[in-house]
């Protein structure tokens, strides 16, 4: 078959591919340990059950607006200016979309075209490139070094910029890498891309997901103002509400106005219970709380992670100050999707490898799984590489 140029060079999410293959594999009755899913394993907020549920036994099954429910689209914006240095921002400045993919996919729609280039710090989620390259954008793979904790130099950043350059994706907490760039190298990003009129996309999906503090630094904690600066959030990693797919960013009025012209002719937004279900979570009195409550078992599960692997052969690693994950460095190895396609199936333990996130050398493992199955699986992997 003939498909469009369009997709030529689009290739299924890896992360996604890894850990249905994992399911497979555990529906086949082999024993597997997945720890490759970039989910949280706890179950749905109270408070979000009862904010889905009610909606549905109400009855009101009409369409949803494009940009998201009105209460939804202002307890986004009052959530933001609450755990922000921002205090600016209306629900216009934002819109509710099926996930932060699909508000990735709008942003770069809307922004990026051909000959337009985006600048992508390594290591990256493969996302970051695929929606670039849709919009019919270049992605600038900007390297960074383990040893520098995987953190942006703003002399790398101007050489590889040109009069192409149009945004740079910021993502702090990082997936793979657990890396937070602290207040003053945010101030520094923030300087540099207003002094090139480049827009800054802030991925913050992890940001509540900080172990130093209440919150891991924002954009909006130095860019006081919605002017080129686009922020993702939602709800799935740090209110764990993954399947309920809601996603949201935060720009300028215009840009969420081109955003939703867009959303309307493509999914329409996302699904009406849903959204009432992520409303009646942001929208709550123990919504922080909720939060916290989360974020002490993962602390304690990345603890557990850390101390279990710490001296194992073979495997180097740094502790992750934010997000789900440990970002192993195998020691005299780059061919990471080797070491994994053998850790799955001689040991029995789904991870992803560094390849796809732009850094070949690296397992990525999520330590935000139950407590029985982290535990498994950590003494698989001691065993694996010992």
């Amino acid at each position: 078959m003939r498909f469009s140029k369009n997709i030529s060079s689009l290739v299924p999410s890896p992360t996604l591919a890894i850990s249905a293959r994992a399911k497979q594999m555990r529906a086949a009755g082999e024993s597997v340990i997945d720890l490759s899913a970039g989910e949280p394993s706890f179950p749905t907020p109270d408070v979000g059950i009862a904010g889905g549920v009610d909606f549905v036994r109400s009855g009101k099954s009409g369409y949803p607006p494009t940009p998201g429910i009105p209460q939804l689209r202002s307890a986004v914006a009052d959530y933001i200016n609450g755990s922000t240095e921002l205090a600016s921002l209306e629900p216009a400045n934002v819109i509710i979309s099926a996930g932060v993919k699909q508000a990735l996919f709008n942003l770069s729609f809307c922004l990026f075209q051909e000959g337009d280039e985006v600048l992508v710090p390594t290591p990256y989620w493969p996302t970051y490139l695929a929606v670039v390259q849709l919009a019919g954008a270049i992605p600038v793979i900007v390297p960074t070094a383990w040893d520098d904790g995987f953190r942006i130099d703003i002399d790398e950043l101007e050489r590889l910029r040109t009069p192409a350059t149009k945004a740079i994706f910021l993502n702090s907490p990082g997936n793979p890498s657990g890396g937070v760039y602290d207040r003053d190298q945010m101030e520094q990003l923030a300087a540099w891309a207003r002094e090139n009129d480049v827009w800054i996309v802030s991925d913050e999906i992890y940001r509540r997901l900080y172990y130093q503090g209440d919150s891991a630094p924002s954009i909006y904690d130095v860019a006081h103002a919605a002017d080129r600066v686009v922020h993702l959030d939602g709800v799935s990693k740090a209110f764990s509400m993954p399947g309920w797919r809601i996603g949201y960013a935060a720009a300028p009025t215009e840009l969420i106005q081109k955003m939703s012209a867009l959303q309307s002719q493509t999914t329409s937004g996302a699904a009406g219970p849903s959204q009432h279900a992520a409303a009646a979570v942001l929208a709550s009195p123990e919504r922080d709380n909720i939060v916290r409550g989360f974020k002490d078992i993962l602390h304690r599960r990345r603890d557990t992670a850390v101390e279990a692997l710490r001296d194992v052969p073979g495997l180097e690693m740094r502790v992750p100050a934010g997000a789900i994950y440990l970002y192993v460095r195998l020691m005299g190895s780059e061919d990471s999707l080797g070491v994994a396609e053998e850790l799955l199936v001689e040991a029995g333990v789904a991870s992803v490898p560094g390849e796809p996130f732009g850094t070949p050398g690296y397992l990525r493992l999520n330590y935000s799984v139950a407590d029985d199955e982290l535990a498994e699986g950590l003494a698989r992997i001691r065993t694996f590489f010992s």
